[in-house]
């Protein structure tokens, strides 16, 4: 019994270490400190979502409820070649939602995200 104990607590020690939670809480004070550079808005009937570049190769997706708070949030970090972002999510959930990559194009006032 003392094993099963000490194996459960393993997993749960494991399965927090490796959060996407706590990825992010180690890069926060950074991702808090940069300022956004670019910031792009799709407007929906109930559920808007922003997608903002800032500095220090930091971004974050986000949705907001009837210009309320964000209700879901998913930041990460990326990497820049020319027009093309390649995004790399603290939490997986953001990538199923939006891809790997995003082109930025018009001039800079439109995003493309590519899964």
């Amino acid at each position: 019994m003392k094993y099963i104990h000490i194996f459960v607590f393993s997993l749960l020690l494991v399965d927090t270490a490796c959060s996407p939670q706590h990825k992010f809480n180690k890069d926060k004070a950074s991702f808090d400190a940069s300022k956004v550079i670019r910031s792009f808005t799709s407007v929906a009937d109930l559920n808007d979502s922003y997608f903002e570049i800032k500095e220090n190769n930091f971004f974050e997706f986000y949705r907001q409820l009837f210009d309320s708070i964000k209700n879901t949030s998913y930041p990460g970090r990326y990497t820049q070649k020319g027009d093309t972002i390649m995004l790399r999510f603290y939490d997986k959930k953001g990538e199923t939602l939006l891809g790997k990559k995003a082109v930025i194009r018009k001039g800079n006032k439109e995003i493309l995200f590519l899964k």
